[in-house]
């Protein structure tokens, strides 16, 4: 997994790593871009989990266009944004956001699906994992987990004008 600040046209604006692994790990959601079979763009937000290493992971129905998409091409990108607020003085954004490359897939192991569903309810409802993981454990066959393996990253912000 390669941190590419240098692939910004405007190196100024380049997130510092540990700034765009902070967002990686708290940033509630993200737009997943696909191709879909037809050729078409197929982008679409969702909520996900970072492992801390080069995996993310997301869960999905086990059956839609996201699956039909990944079945076709699994290579993929995934945007994850942070705060952003409009400067209309300036004719300006302040933001943060990291953008992913990598190849998605289907997770079938039920050992890693589990381990994907532990870190979702660990990140979006820690409070409820007792009931949660009850839960994840009777869905399970009715849940499918998608995992994008991360080849290169890089995290952008906006300045705030003086």
């Amino acid at each position: 997994m390669q941190y590419l600040p240098q692939s910004l046209r405007r190196a100024e604006r380049a997130l510092p790593e540990e700034a765009a692994r902070e967002l990686m790990a708290h940033g509630i959601y993200g737009v997943l871009s696909l191709c879909a079979p037809d050729g078409a763009a197929y982008g679409i937000p969702l909520h996900f989990a970072w492992d801390g290493g080069d995996k993310l992971y997301f869960h999905a129905a086990t059956e839609g266009k996201k699956l039909d998409c990944l079945q076709h091409e699994p290579k993929v990108s995934f945007c994850i944004v942070g705060e952003c607020a409009v400067q209309a003085p300036h004719f300006s954004t302040t933001y943060r956001s990291v953008i992913l490359e990598g190849e998605a897939g289907l997770v079938e192991p039920p050992e890693e699906k589990k381990m994907a569903l532990h870190l979702l309810l660990a990140k979006y409802t820690p409070g409820e994992m007792k009931a949660g993981l009850q839960y994840a454990e009777r869905a399970l066959h009715k849940t499918q987990i998608i995992r994008l393996t991360i080849n290169s990253w890089c995290g952008k912000h906006g300045f705030k004008t003086p």
